[in-house]
């Protein structure tokens, strides 16, 4: 049952990361009634799962993966809050939640990946657009995700 809540929560995050990609493509906008609807689900269903196979740790590792960057982006994005929007931020923290369940440092490495993955495009929107471009995050910030959880969830699965 546990590995079930948790392939479970990598769904609703699928399901999330499909809308938002397409939303943030087409409108430009990560929308937060989609973000924070999903990542409330998703934190219930890796509580549930950690709950029900004693794996306590794996929930904090994941809440406090996600914690640390809402803090760091949270500065980032008051000092500087043209290089991302919000809906980027929150993003990222849904994505490193669910990242963090396989441990802290995954959080980041799922920002990482993510970054990276989007990096191409937002070279060439720079080299079209100058210091004005409007990167579209979304896309890859979640296909980085999606390659650190299926690493993860290929090299170790759902649960020990």
């Amino acid at each position: 049952m546990s590995a079930g809540l948790v392939v479970a929560a990598v769904a609703v995050w699928v399901v999330l990361g499909l809308y938002v990609s397409i939303t943030d493509v087409r409108h430009a906008v990560i929308p937060r009634r989609a973000v924070w609807p999903a990542g409330g689900a998703i934190t219930v269903l890796l509580g549930a799962s950690a709950l029900s196979a004693g794996e306590f740790a794996r929930f904090g590792w994941a809440v406090i993966g996600a914690a640390s960057l809402a803090v760091v982006l949270e500065v980032v994005y008051r000092l500087r809050p043209n290089w991302m929007g919000f809906g980027d931020v929150r993003l990222i923290i849904v994505n490193g939640l669910l990242a963090g369940w396989w441990g802290l440092a995954w959080s980041w490495w799922a920002l990482m990946a993510g970054a990276l993955a989007q990096w191409p495009a937002a070279a060439v929107s720079l080299a079209r657009r100058g210091r004005d471009a409007k990167v579209r995050w979304a896309p890859g910030l979640v296909a980085g995700t999606a390659a650190v959880v299926g690493f993860r969830l290929w090299t170790e699965g759902p649960l020990p």
